[in-house]
């Protein structure tokens, strides 16, 4: 029995012994590398691009020939390099008409390790676009059965380990664009043919530790720019750097990590859809420059501009951190939970869009409306209608205000914003609680309403603002003007404020918001404030002069006459605690925190009237030099009051060494009395100090006390000057 079945195992053993025997002996009466011309020819043709093959084995089990160091030639217009270098590729033949009739049909490639180069010309074109494009029109004769462009399917085609690199040549003036390289490319492709629609699958490491995956189904192949070959995939990326990536260059400013990216989309050759895209939890930084754009090359009337086609039914941009960066700001201003959605986005026509955050300080920013057709070249030049809402604003650290201007506050916004690429013109309405204007400024404890008309020009980066109106309470301060921006920290303005009679009791608790300070426990009380101010400069350096003027107010708190008791002695002038101030005018310039009044004109009924200069360093100290001509002094006309100067001319004879005669000390009085007395004020905004500066007076009226006069022999050297100086001031100090 069991030699009965042993006989058919034996043959069938023998059997497949001799079959091994014969694939074994294959290769030693079949030269593999016979074929390599014949195989190099067919992929050239195909290609249109030179391919080049090293030697071929035949490896008779895996049924393919295995070629060594395989190049694919790339488009000289772009790279005498190859387009595609690989140490080895398997190609997957039929093998019994390769043994018995010589043929070559090619029914796969297994490429292992490429090298594959990628450059975008600076016109938008590939240099892939021409694969397969020469072939096109011999394609078309007939000889299918030979040429893979033909409908020939090839089968399986994969590629494993492969590194891909991406260069872009830059346009002029931008700066360079780093090459990327990708590695760990895996693709597979089923059923390949040239002439139809087939599956594949692509995978890749992103520089940046990054990872996407591809599938979907593409073709036929374009045999006039393979780019335009059609294709519908699902794409994720994660873990996604857009800059290593290549997504962005370096130079537009954005930097970051998404966690996640998902798209659907369909390209059809001519345009391309998106079903829907996701951005999910993107940290990105934006440095703000403040300028225009550099204006892109041109693309070729025949290149592939893909973007440009984009529509796309729904975009969203979910639970994303966006900071914004400034030179010479210490830290960036980071908006949370940043959401956004886009539908029906369209290259020819504006797409709905609705926009929330969460501001830095705590506040909220919710936008909507529409904004199209994209430019793609300039963002900024797309146009655009919004309305924006703002609540609760910090405005110190929100990054909608620079941080060089100095400004802060809470503060609701309203945002009306209309854009034809060219001009965008905007209404802002707003509300700020505890606004500070001056770096050294306070708070201000009354509310202060804003509204600002402005027209924007998108590509010079320069606006004019019409109309602007400041608030506060029935006080109101008209602006116009225009502004230059030339950085993210350099705006120049040039702009025009008119504040005619305003209430000083309305604006008494706005004005230390601007660096006003009063002397402490003191308050402006009634009248009103004039003011036309020219602002030039930078929003970082304000430039601010013009004329300032104060009518019928008072400064309660403040005894004025106290403060210059050695010199309002001489009439018994009192002005208790409240200052009644006539008026008080003055030019202005206020230029890095140092202030400047010239022409200033102080008039006290209580005191009299007071001229002169002087200035106000940013930390508050005075420096002021103003001729005092007091009530009760100053008679009629040009002369002094008779009685006035008499008293004090006869003081003047009794404290003065050698005084000599009555009439010379009193011209001294005269000319003191008459021309006003100079006195130098000192210390600070909230604590000033009144000190007569007697060598104004000494200067005037010397002359007249030392005509001729000596000193007698043997009596030390004395200078008149001085004794009239120690005079003067013995007699202000008794007058206390």
């Amino acid at each position: 029995m069991a030699a009965r079945y042993r006989t058919p195992l034996i043959i069938l053993g023998s059997l497949v012994a001799l079959v091994v025997i014969a694939i074994l002996a294959v290769p030693l009466f079949l030269n593999a590398d016979n074929f390599r011309a014949r195989i190099e020819n067919e992929l050239s043709t195909s290609l249109g691009r030179k391919v080049t093959l090293g030697k071929l084995d035949l490896s008779v089990w895996s049924g393919s020939l295995v070629a060594q160091n395989a190049t694919l030639a790339d488009n000289p217009a772009f790279s005498n390099q190859p387009f595609l270098q690989a140490a080895s590729v398997k190609i997957n033949v039929e093998m019994i008409p390769l043994i018995l009739n010589r043929q070559v049909h090619i029914t796969g490639f297994s490429i292992d390790t490429p090298k594959i180069n990628l450059i975008r010309h600076t016109n938008g074109t590939w240099n892939y676009s021409t694969i397969g494009a020469a072939s096109s029109k011999s394609s078309g004769n007939g000889n299918g059965s030979s040429s893979m462009t033909g409908g020939v399917t090839v089968g399986h085609v994969t590629v494993t380990h492969g590194q891909v690199s991406v260069s872009t040549e830059s346009a002029p003036g931008t700066p360079a664009t780093p090459k990327r390289t990708y590695d760990q490319v895996n693709l597979e492709a089923k059923n390949f043919a040239f002439s139809r629609t087939f599956p594949f699958t692509v995978s890749a490491h992103l520089p940046g530790d990054g990872t996407v995956n591809l599938n979907g189904n593409a073709g036929p192949i374009n045999s006039t720019d393979a780019s335009l070959t059609p294709f519908g995939a699902k794409l994720a990326i994660k873990h996604l750097d857009p800059v290593a990536s290549g997504f962005l260059e370096p130079f537009e400013g954005i930097t970051g990590l998404i966690n996640a990216v998902d798209v659907e989309a369909t390209w059809n050759g001519k345009q391309l859809h998106v079903a829907n895209l996701t951005v999910d939890t993107p940290h990105l930084t934006v440095v703000r420059k403040g300028t225009p754009p550099a204006a892109s090359a041109p693309n070729a009337p025949d290149s592939n501009d893909m973007l440009s086609t984009l529509v796309a039914d729904h975009l969203q941009v979910k639970n994303g951190t966006l900071a914004l960066s400034t030179a010479g700001q210490s830290k960036p201003a980071v908006y949370q939970q940043l959401n956004a959605e886009v539908s029906n986005l369209s290259p020819i026509a504006s797409s709905p869009f609705k926009l929330s955050a969460q501001v830095p300080g705590g506040g909220s920013l919710n936008a909507d409306g529409t904004a199209g057709p994209i430019n793609y070249k300039d963002a900024s030049a797309t146009p655009l209608n919004t309305h924006a809402v703002l609540n609760h604003i910090d405005l110190a650290s929100s990054g909608l205000i620079a941080p060089e201007t100095g400004i802060s506050g809470l503060a609701n916004v309203d945002l009306k914003a209309v854009s034809d690429g060219k001009t965008i013109n905007a209404n802002v309405s707003s509300n700020a609680q505890n606004l500070r204007l001056a770096r050294n400024g306070t708070p201000s404890d009354k509310p202060v309403d804003l509204k600002v008309t402005l027209a924007h020009n998108v590509q010079q980066q320069t606006g004019q603002i019409p109309s602007a109106t400041v608030t506060i309470g029935n006080a109101v301060v008209n602006i116009n003007g225009t502004y230059q921006t030339s950085g993210p920290t350099t705006t120049a303005i040039n702009l025009k404020v008119s504040a005619p009679s305003l209430s000083i009791d309305e604006i008494q608790a706005f004005l230390p918001s601007i660096g006003v300070n009063l002397p402490t426990g003191s308050r402006l009380q009634g009248g009103t404030l004039t003011a036309n101010l020219d602002v030039t400069g930078s929003t970082a350096n304000p430039i601010i002069s013009g004329p300032i003027r104060l009518d019928n107010t008072n400064l309660a708190g403040f005894d004025l006459g106290s403060k210059l008791s050695t010199v309002s002695a001489l009439t018994g002038a009192k002005t208790g605690s409240v200052t009644a101030i006539r008026s008080l005018s003055t030019n202005i310039r206020v230029d890095g925190g140092n202030v400047r009044t010239d022409n200033l004109a102080l008039d006290v009924p209580a005191l009299g009237t007071a001229t002169g200069a002087g200035t106000v360093a940013p930390s508050g100290a005075l420096n002021y030099n103003v001729i005092l001509k007091l009530t009760g002094l100053v008679g009629t006309g040009n002369a002094g009051s008779a009685p006035g100067i008499g008293g004090i001319a006869g003081q003047l004879m009794g404290m003065i060494p050698n005084s000599g005669t009555a009439g010379a000390v009193g011209g001294v009085a005269t000319s003191a009395l008459r021309n006003g007395i100079p006195v130098a004020i000192g210390g600070t905004t909230s604590n000033p100090t009144f000190a007569p500066n007697l060598s104004g007076a000494v200067s005037s009226g010397a002359s007249a006390f030392t005509g001729g006069t000596k000193n007698a022999p043997g009596q030390k050297n004395q200078n008149p000057a001085d004794s009239l100086n120690d005079a003067l001031g013995g007699l202000l100090n008794r007058k206390k």
